[in-house]
């Protein structure tokens, strides 16, 4: 599985739900990659405490690219994640890479796509749509693209008015990738609802918990709540099942279905 997840407003949780992901992979090789073109690393400075130092970045395959050595050049970038299975290839270090990195999504989503048919799941973080210098050439090697949002009406209201831009660059290269959300709660609007005013399909639903601090702030759990968070039981439970469900049953097809389609109905109704 190839999964990159997106946004289309500021901080729905895109970094925090990656992460949660990635550490609850089913699979015994997964690889999580920073690609949001806006720089840092918030595994390296949240999850992990800003405790790790090191020389590790995206940035750092560019030269690799230009000489042929992207393949080895990957690996020699990766930072293992304490206590899991989860290889990190940490972020660009500032905005002003982003650039230079312009002639490395395109093969880099094509090699990440090859790890992801070889049992590794892939996971990528790829920040804002329509971000200058977003990964674009990379997302559209995908299985699954996941738009993460919440439910309120302004999140709404970006979805929509950045997603066709999204779905023109996928039917532009005639991508593969099934493109759906991920739902931070279902609060004031559900998810049938954001699937009506929105023309996409929800893949899951995360519940909108204080408890995802585990993954965005390292913040320590006690073993009482973790058996009763309803956020952790989800992850542990559902929510992978349901992207693979997702990823088999919804195939891209760029020349019908609401994909370039302008007339999407609007949400109603006063909900705070």
């Amino acid at each position: 599985m190839f999964l990159a997840l997106t946004s289309a407003s500021r901080s729905p949780g895109v970094s925090t739900t990656a992460l949660a992901l990635a550490l609850n992979s089913p699979t015994d090789r997964t690889l999580l990659v920073e690609a949001d073109a806006i720089g840092s690393s918030p595994v390296l400075a949240g999850y992990m405490l800003g405790n790790h130092y090191h020389d590790r970045s995206l940035i750092n395959l560019v030269d690799a690219n230009r000489h042929g050595r992207l393949k080895a050049a990957l690996t020699e970038q990766l930072i293992q994640i304490p206590e899991s299975s989860v290889s990190l290839l940490p972020g660009l270090v500032h905005s002003a890479q982003a650039d230079a990195m312009r002639p490395v999504w395109g093969p880099l989503g094509v090699h990440l796509a090859g790890l992801s048919v070889d049992d590794t799941n892939v996971i990528v973080d790829a920040g804002r749509i329509g971000q200058r210098g977003a990964p674009v050439e990379l997302i559209v090697n995908a299985t699954t693209i996941a738009i993460v949002t919440r439910t309120e009406r302004t999140a709404i209201a970006a979805l929509r008015a950045s997603q066709n831009a999204l779905r023109q660059q996928l039917s532009a290269v005639q991508s593969r990738a099934s493109l759906g959300l991920i739902l931070i709660g279902e609060s004031p609007y559900n998810a049938e609802e954001v699937t009506k005013v929105t023309g996409l399909d929800v893949i899951a639903v995360m519940p909108d918990s204080d408890d995802a601090k585990v993954f965005s702030d390292g913040l320590p759990i006690s073993k009482w709540r973790r058996r009763r968070s309803i956020y952790l039981h989800t992850l542990h439970r559902s929510t992978w099942p349901k992207i693979t469900k997702f990823a088999v049953s919804h195939q891209a097809d760029w020349k019908s279905g609401p994909a370039l389609n302008a007339a999407l109905p609007t949400l109603t109704g006063d909900r705070r």
